[in-house]
């Protein structure tokens, strides 16, 4: 390509970049505008001619548009890898703007200095920072050791954890300051010589410049607190961003660098020329960084824009202000969801290694289970129950009892405590209290209750929820508090603890509570619930639950769209476990959450209904009796019901239920069982209890896994498959409402 032809792509670049903006707002059926854009990077990709790096990306862009013209499922997924494609020709455009400018490569970064010798600034001029800057990137050397980097992954996102918990603790304790300090300078300065030993420079530095600040804390130059605190949170997330990159990354290969990177590296060299000090940090947001980050705008009038606010997002007021276009906008959110979606992909695949390989783990697991199914299937086999052969029958038993510990040792293994989950929500506490304005305290207890690491990840997203819709929601703020004669600082309690074979989990707040008036009245008007129906506060307050019902007067940048507890509700089935709310008016609110200490194998009770045999969890059971004739009755409105005790329980029966024809339908010849379902009690009618035994879970599969009432599957001891039985979805199947649960 020659260099006025470069040139008159270069010249191009807004087009691109406007094709990007564009992307973001676009889905698969705006099949015109798909079209358009098609046409132009199919024609863009022509001018590049013999450019490789930058008309094979522009091919690329233009094939996945026009293949989700085609309307096939995968159309918004060929967009979003167009839009990747349109970011790499841009990065490849101004690689090459920089040799044409004689700027040739990138300058290296920085090798980290002598302790005694001063950093020097980094700062990068705006104008000189890509407009795709959070695809800057650093090379992993290419004689790096795998294994090697991988212990230092674990080992330094360990430190930056340990670092962050002790911040948490400074703040909220400033006068006990030596050892907190100390713990986070211990943390970055073992981070900076590994990171120094593996020559990832650009970790390095930070941790160095880091390192500094503490140092000068230390030695009592300043406190952190206020803006110094809020500086080294936001060196802990730029830290733990590059590492878990790393956990992606291969030799000789790139890791991308955080959005506002350059900007932290100056902000550590001189926090005071930025404007920190001990009230506070300039006040910033996302976007905001994002777009001085791409020099669209300067600090200064996002910093204005930002005291302009009046709850506009921050784009709106820039563009109202005519400092930026809407394009901008769209690509600086387009780059902030890219770089969260990065960062939770890395989540996962941290969480899923913990210095053994989890699929080793997870594979022990699955045998140790099928063990359990063989032996069973011995157990119950007529020569052996017979009792023909007693030798053989003690070997048996004795063998069992061996399974039993291998099999509660092998579950064990897969066990984690909740203390680092309890950790990232005293975290988000912290910032939501900093975003809103609230005064919140966070109390924890009960963090080293252990639960599955398979549900940990699946948990976080509901805590994440409640927490957010506590601090928005829930608080007040502090003037409203005193006026109601309350503690200026709302405060949010997070307790785990273990009964009855589940995990408990309650999340309570002292704020204004749940206006159950106010909820009713919301669901009428979205017709969730007719005029006048008599419904229970417990009912009302599960309203909440409903996909995107919210009684938010307007939408904060933290919540009060309705698009949480929804999920709150999926995900905590998806565990088979159940959440009950309660909550008093000015008082607060209780969340608590009850879940299986592990999704792989369960204590059931077998029982028989006909020919069937189900499987009920033991720990949903409260008792069995046989009704004596007249306890069972029909109340209108309500079906039936048993008296037990003075009090009238609901009765289902599950031969109905499930269709069994050749089931007892005399009550009185059976038996019920009385099981927990959300805040209340229900009878279960039965034929027979069969007797207790562990099973393990297995998935119905996709066409079978979301049968109202079952919540899996296991092979019985004589080799068949039974079915597992799930309280609230009987009872929601029962009165009609059609409730899914995974297996």
């Amino acid at each position: 390509m020659t260099e006025r032809e470069l040139r008159q792509l270069i010249s191009e670049q807004i087009d691109l970049n406007a094709v990007m903006a564009q992307l973001v707002g676009l889905e698969s059926t705006d099949r015109q505008e798909v079209s358009a854009l098609a046409e132009q990077l199919h024609a863009a990709a022509m001018v590049a001619g013999e450019a490789v790096d930058i008309g094979g990306p522009l091919t690329t862009a233009a094939k996945c548009l026009s293949q989700a013209l085609t309307g096939g499922p995968d159309g918004d997924a060929l967009l979003e890898e167009a839009a990747q494609a349109v970011g790499q020709a841009l990065r490849a455009i101004e690689r090459h703007h920089q040799n044409l400018m004689g700027m040739g490569s990138p300058p290296p970064v920085p090798p980290v200095v002598p302790e005694a010798a001063p950093a020097p600034a980094v700062s990068v001029p705006p104008a000189s920072v890509s407009p795709a800057a959070e695809f800057l990137a650093a090379i992993v050397p290419a004689d790096i050791d795998v294994e090697l980097l991988k212990e230092y992954t674990s080992e330094c996102l360990d430190h930056i954890a340990s670092a962050e918990a002790a911040l948490l603790q400074l703040e909220s304790n400033p006068d006990n300051c030596d050892e907190p300090i100390n713990t986070i300078f211990r943390a970055y300065h073992t981070v900076k010589g590994t990171s120094g030993m593996l020559n990832l420079a650009p970790i390095q530095r930070l941790a160095h410049l880091s390192e500094n600040l503490l140092d000068k804390a230390r030695s009592r130059q300043l406190h952190l607190v206020g803006g110094y605190a809020d500086l080294c949170f936001k060196s802990c997330d730029q830290l733990r961003t590059m590492v878990k990159a790393l956990c992606v990354a291969s030799p000789g290969g790139e890791f991308p660098l955080p959005v506002g990177y350059d900007m932290l590296l100056s902000m550590l060299q001189n926090p005071e020329a930025a404007g920190v000090n001990r009230a506070g940090a300039p006040s910033s947001l996302r976007v905001g960084d994002i777009l001085v980050a791409t020099a669209k705008v300067d600090r200064a009038t996002v910093d204005k824009a930002i005291g302009e606010l009046n709850g506009k997002p921050l784009g709106q007021v820039l563009i109202e202000r005519g400092d930026v276009k809407p394009q901008d906008v769209a690509a600086a959110l387009r780059m902030q969801r890219q770089l969260e979606s990065t960062v939770a992909e890395r989540d996962v695949r941290y969480e899923s290694t913990v210095r053994v390989n989890t699929e080793r783990l997870d594979t022990l697991i699955d045998m140790v289970g099928e063990i359990v199914i063989a032996h069973s299937m011995v157990a119950q086999d007529p020569e052996v129950a017979g009792g023909q052969r007693p030798r053989l029958q003690r070997n048996v038993i004795h063998t069992a009892k061996i399974l039993r510990t291998l099999q509660d040792l092998a579950t064990s293994l897969r066990m984690v405590p909740l203390k680092a989950s309890f950790q990232k929500i005293a975290r988000l506490v912290r910032d939501l209290g900093r975003t809103t304005g609230k005064a919140v305290q966070f109390v924890t207890s009960g963090e080293d209750t252990e639960i599955d690491r398979n549900m940990v990840e699946v948990l976080n997203d509901p805590l994440i929820h409640m927490i957010r819709n506590a601090v928005d929601h829930g608080i007040e703020p502090s003037d409203v508090r005193v006026a109601a004669g309350k503690n200026a600082q709302g405060t949010i309690t997070l307790r785990a603890s273990q009964s009855a074979g589940n995990v408990v989990i309650e999340l309570h707040d002292d704020g204004r509570g749940l206006d159950k008036y106010r909820i009713l009245d919301k669901a009428v008007e979205r017709g969730l619930v007719s005029a006048g129906a008599d419904l229970s506060e417990s009912d009302i307050f599960k309203l909440i639950f409903q996909p995107g019902f919210s009684t938010a007067e307007k939408v904060t940048e933290v919540s009060g769209r309705g698009v949480g507890m929804d999920v709150v509700k999926r995900n905590i089935e998806a565990l088979r476990g159940r959440l009950d709310i309660t909550s008093s008016s000015g008082k607060g609110t209780l969340f608590t959450l009850r879940l299986p200490l592990t999704m792989a194998i369960i204590d059931a009770m077998l029982v028989k209904v006909g020919r069937q045999t189900y499987m009920l969890p033991t720990v949903s059971i409260s008792r069995s009796f046989r009704p004596e004739p007249g306890m069972v009755t029909t109340v209108t409105g309500r079906g039936e019901v048993v008296k037990l005790r003075g009090k009238l329980m609901p009765m289902f029966r599950l031969h109905k239920l499930f269709n069994v024809t050749d089931a007892r339908t005399d009550p009185t010849k059976g038996l019920l069982i009385v099981v927990q379902s959300g805040p209340r009690n229900i009878a279960l009618l039965v034929d027979e209890l069969l007797g207790q035994q562990q099973v393990v879970i297995k998935s119905l599969g996709r066409s079978l896994g979301n049968i109202p009432g079952i919540s899996g599957g296991a092979i019985l001891g004589d080799g068949r498959v039974g079915l597992i039985l799930d309280a609230a979805g009987i009872v929601a199947t029962a009165e009609g409402e059609r409730q899914p649960h995974a297996a």
